[in-house]
């Protein structure tokens, strides 16, 4: 009987499920997440400089400081609501909080276009805010349904595939908005393709997401055990009080809310300049420069994919600790990534090396999704959503400052970097 109870439990692990239709959706929804994110990032060369896209369009007269100005808005509204989200997912669920999100920013990204024309720096700056306030749900919530919906066995695979969305939407998004924005619809197009997206996204979540197993209609009941079962030591079924003096006392939580920081800093350095960099630095056209700033995304995501697996695999056979998995996960990231970006200064001339160096930074830091970002979820199952909110919260302070740093900097784009 238990033998049979153990190979049923075997069966289910290895077969396709709702968890994983489940996990599809959620990456769907990071993919769409960060292109709204990270639509901008190449939308603003054209709206600034029609010259390098649809000359029929409307050019903006935005300088380096007002461009970095609104590139960093998004995060000024982002870190406010992270906490306060991961308390409300705990305690209600996430499925809603993740609809909701998406559904602001759908509609407020189709309406960017009349906000930039018609509104200025000053409501650009107020309509990405409220985007950020929005997706600042998104992270803290999505965490919640994962404790809910990945089995101990495929934790590390299915949570990095989740979250790996954001590289893919990069990835999907950086070529689209350049071809977007040398199409007939021009850069607004960006926009309101990427608003129509989010919003069938939105309205397929609404009807087939759900918060746990628990709440689905149609799962079977061998699959609900296996994963019940598999959390049953883990998580808890009830809401509890967060534990909040523990929290801010805990040495290997401040330790993940430093890697979660520094780790923000170079990254969105990278991500909302490398557009910018490519077309005034390396002379690419928009169409160009899309493609080119994606290839670092697409190695990115095929290593988060890679690194899950050898996680799970390490993690089933018991070779190292979980602990030194992260560790080291988290050490090839961060010290590889800066070692790349540090070898850019002495590749400034060539072409081939800077695409190479800055396509090795983002593929390495494909470790801290198997580092950092599972380590919540290691810590605390109970409270993922708002250890991650804490987390995140702290570390878009550096989200903000990046883009004014360099803009602050930088005053000529043929100087950045």
């Amino acid at each position: 009987m238990e033998n049979n109870k153990k190979e049923e439990e075997k069966n289910e692990e290895f077969s396709w499920g709702e968890r994983h239709k489940q996990t599809l959706l959620l990456f769907f929804g990071m993919v769409i997440s960060y292109g709204l994110r990270i639509n901008l990032s190449v939308a603003i060369v054209a709206m600034t400089d029609k010259s390098s896209a649809n000359t029929h369009f409307i050019e903006l007269p935005w300088n380096e400081s007002s461009k970095s100005t609104v590139l960093s808005s998004f995060f000024w509204g982002y870190l406010i609501t992270q906490v306060y989200a991961g308390q409300m997912a705990q305690k209600y669920g996430g499925k809603y909080f993740v609809s909701g999100a998406l559904g602001v920013s759908g509609v407020l990204t189709i309406l960017t276009p009349a906000s930039a024309i018609h509104g200025g720096v000053l409501v650009m700056c107020a309509n990405r805010m409220v985007q950020g306030m929005a997706q600042g749900f998104i992270f803290p919530a999505v965490n919640v349904l994962l404790s809910k919906w990945a089995p101990a066995s495929e934790k590390g695979r299915l949570i990095s595939f989740v979250f790996s969305g954001t590289q893919f939407g990069s990835l999907v998004m950086l070529p689209t908005a350049g071809l977007l924005a040398s199409s007939s619809g021009g850069w607004p197009a960006i926009f309101y393709v990427g608003g129509a997206f989010t919003l069938v996204w939105v309205l397929v979540w609404s009807l087939t997401g759900a918060n746990s197993p628990s709440e689905h209609q149609t799962i079977s009941e061998a699959e609900k055990k296996f994963i019940i079962n598999s959390l049953c030591n883990t998580t808890s079924n009830k809401p509890l009080p967060t534990p909040w003096g523990k929290i801010f006392k805990s040495i290997p939580m401040w330790t993940l809310i430093i890697a979660h920081l520094t780790q923000n800093l170079g990254y969105w350095i990278l991500l909302t300049n490398m557009p910018t960099y490519i077309n005034y630095i390396l002379k690419f056209d928009i169409k160009s420069n899309g493609f080119l700033s994606a290839m670092p995304y697409l190695i990115m995501w095929i290593l988060i994919i890679t690194f899950s697996w050898i996680s799970d695999y390490i993690r089933a056979h018991g070779l190292i600790t979980n602990t030194n998995q992260r560790k080291i996960w988290n050490s090839l990231a961060h010290w590889g990534g800066a070692l790349a970006l540090f070898s850019l200064y002495l590749f400034d001339t060539s072409t081939t090396g800077a695409i190479v160096l800055l396509t090795a930074a983002l593929g390495l830091n494909s470790g801290t999704f198997t580092g950092f970002l599972t380590n919540h979820l290691d810590l605390a199952p109970n409270f993922a959503g708002t250890l991650l909110g804490i987390t995140n919260s702290i570390a878009n302070i550096t989200s903000i400052l990046g883009p004014l740093l360099v803009g602050f900097v930088v005053t000529d784009n043929y100087f950045l970097f």
